[in-house]
């Protein structure tokens, strides 16, 4: 599709081990993440690490994309621990492609897609009202990078587009600087730094920017109570793939093989070749 949106993947290995079948529910995820975007939104980008790309392309999903771009990581294991950061191409991929849409390999849309009129696009908004992003001023800084005590409201970037190429790049080296050498919270969720860097950054930095916040699907998530209201049109398989129960799993698992042969006509055989490999 040479028209519309560009949305952009962005990506790098983390060391970690998964077990084979998480890696198949990724593998799935993934192509369906690349044709939705292509089908609904418009061309599709991969910025991603060596390793990743050899990945995808051991499992054919390499072909689906219209243009790779190889993420030059010399250097970045000096500075990001990449369990910690493990979203920290997104970050890097703002500072290359500030004018496309980051687009989480766990997303997928379920139709058509036009972002429209001025402000950062964010898929959803989350509640600010919770202890997970309360006293963010108290967190370990040694960058000494603006941050917000706390936010009504913060935006999810699963899906997301920076109001101008200025801001995208403010947000890149704002997060970039805040993981740097990865600071770590006692007493605070694991994963609570690369939220900062990713989404809160993004929020306060259109925010002081007076951007604004543009809400695309209309939905509010809030921690421990789930959707405030209708849920968004759209799929992020993020909860799943932190699901306790194996069975929430297959249950996902089983609809994403059908709604890829059904929708979107993929060979069963395909399927089956991109998980052996997976």
């Amino acid at each position: 599709m040479a028209d519309g949106l560009v949305g952009v993947h962005a990506y790098w290995q983390v060391s970690r081990s998964h077990p084979r079948g998480y890696r198949q529910f990724v593998a799935l995820t993934w192509l369906l993440s690349i044709l939705s975007w292509q089908r609904h939104a418009g061309p599709m980008e991969l910025f991603a690490d060596e390793p990743t790309i050899e990945w995808l392309d051991s499992m054919g999903h390499l072909q689906h994309y219209d243009r790779v771009t190889r993420l030059d990581d010399t250097g970045l294991d000096d500075r990001y621990d990449r369990a910690a950061c493990f979203a920290l191409p997104k970050l890097l991929a703002l500072e290359r492609h500030p004018t496309a849409v980051l687009v989480d390999t766990d997303a997928y849309l379920l139709a058509p897609l036009r972002l429209t009129g001025p402000g950062s696009h964010f898929a959803h908004l989350e509640s600010g009202d919770v202890d997970f992003y309360a006293g963010l001023r108290a967190l370990s800084n040694p960058a000494g990078v603006d941050l917000p005590d706390n936010l009504d409201v913060v935006g999810n970037t699963s899906l997301f587009r920076a109001a101008d190429a200025g801001l995208a790049r403010r947000i890149s080296a704002a997060g970039l600087a805040f993981l740097a050498h990865n600071p770590t919270t006692p007493g605070r969720d694991v994963h609570l730094h690369m939220t900062v860097a990713e989404q809160v950054l993004a929020t306060h930095l259109t925010l002081r920017a007076g951007a604004p916040m543009v809400n695309i699907f209309g939905a509010l998530w809030r921690f421990g109570h789930g959707w405030l209201g209708a849920p968004p049109a759209y799929g992020h398989l993020w909860h799943v793939k932190r699901a306790e129960a194996a069975a929430d799993v297959v249950v996902a698992f089983q609809g994403l093989r059908q709604h890829l042969v059904a929708v979107y006509g993929v060979d069963d055989e395909r399927i089956r070749s991109a998980l052996r490999r997976a």
